[in-house]
């Protein structure tokens, strides 16, 4: 009995002894595991602290380029606002000065009418006051027409109500009615657009 007591107590205290060698090789297994992760943290914060700065250089280098295309957005505006207010001048002077080359093409022709009648104070010949007169009109008509200004083809012309106006209908012998007998006052016509309707008589 004293032998079997013997054996079980060193049965016991190897238990005991193998139980003691695995809890120390298991703590040392668990220094070593630690060991690495604490000397890798001040890598890992490294990298992350570069990766940080690297991406606050990239916002830093996008907000200048912003600054540079807001800067040239504000400067095309400018410029634009110029433009238009050029233009806007142009346009105006355009419609106030529209007639100014018919004006100037007028004047020489009005010279010449007051030159015709200072000349009727003094002279007696009738036909050359005419002619002189006929001459100053002629070119009066070459002016318009230069223009785009043109009289209105009546007499002769069936009675077209888009181009001429009756005032009067008159009995007329071998004339076909509707055509104009007599034009009491011309009309004009600017380029395609009727200025004047010519004020006509008419055959019934």
């Amino acid at each position: 009995m004293a032998k079997q007591t013997s054996t079980e107590n060193g049965f016991k205290d190897l238990k005991e002894e193998i139980l003691k060698h695995t809890e120390d090789a298991t703590k040392t297994t668990e220094t070593r595991d630690t060991e690495p992760a604490e000397e890798s943290r001040p890598k890992a914060t490294k990298k992350k602290r570069s990766k940080t700065k690297e991406l606050e250089e990239k916002i830093e280098l996008l907000e200048k380029e912003l600054d540079s295309w807001k800067d040239k957005a504000l400067r095309l505006g400018a410029e634009v606002q110029n433009v238009r207010r050029r233009y806007d001048k142009e346009l105006a002077n355009t419609v106030v000065y529209a007639n100014q080359k018919l004006i100037e093409s007028i004047i020489p022709i009005v010279d010449e009418l007051e030159l015709a009648l200072r000349s009727s104070q003094t002279s007696k010949n009738l036909d050359s006051f005419k002619s002189g007169v006929e001459m100053i009109y002629n070119k009066l008509l070459q002016v318009l027409e230069k223009e785009g200004v043109k009289p209105i083809q009546a007499e002769g012309q069936k009675f077209d109500y888009n181009l001429h106006e009756a005032i009067m209908m008159k009995e007329a012998k071998d004339v076909e009615s509707g055509t104009i007998l007599e034009v009491v006052q011309k009309g004009y016509l600017y380029k395609d657009k009727v200025l004047r309707h010519a004020k006509v008589i008419v055959a019934k």
